[in-house]
């Protein structure tokens, strides 16, 4: 069983939507190893958490169990674990996930359609041509993923 934040979930989703290859990242991170599991696991199991995740794993940027870099793009959030955070609250609410179940790939694409529908909302103070873009990929990767696994 694999911990994970649902904007991870969602941000691999984009990246195979843009046909984005996921390599290692400088951090080090471990989000390509992730990534390759939910796009070659349609089984696999994702336990929903906020917090470090599998993705953080190895990141230069974990440290004591926190994630200690910075972001740029919003004025107000500077550190990139309290924007994580907000994120994730605002996804497991309005997508209506339930933090004790396990999900998988497949289970928690179908609660995407109300990601897609509050896109705006979610991101709001991001800015909007970036948050349009990032429902296209997001939209993409969907398809994608359910042409390639054939989910249910």
């Amino acid at each position: 069983m694999m911990k994970i934040r649902i904007h991870h979930f969602f941000d691999i989703i984009r990246d195979f939507g843009t046909g984005k290859e996921i390599l290692p990242h400088p951090n080090l991170h471990s989000y390509h190893l992730v990534a390759k599991e939910i796009l070659e696991n349609p089984a696999a199991q994702l336990e929903l958490i906020t917090g470090a995740d599998a993705v953080c794993e190895n990141c230069i940027h974990l440290k004591n169990g926190r994630c200690t870099d910075f972001i740029t793009h919003r004025p107000d959030f500077s550190g990139k674990e309290d924007f994580n955070d907000y994120l994730d609250k605002r996804i497991i609410e309005i997508c209506r996930v339930d933090t004790s179940k396990i999900y998988t790939p497949g289970a928690l694409l179908k609660l995407a359609d109300k990601y897609i529908e509050n896109i705006d909302f979610i991101y709001q103070g991001n800015d909007t041509e970036h948050t349009l873009k990032r429902k296209q990929n997001v939209l993409n990767g969907f398809r994608l993923y359910y042409n390639k696994k054939n989910c249910d």
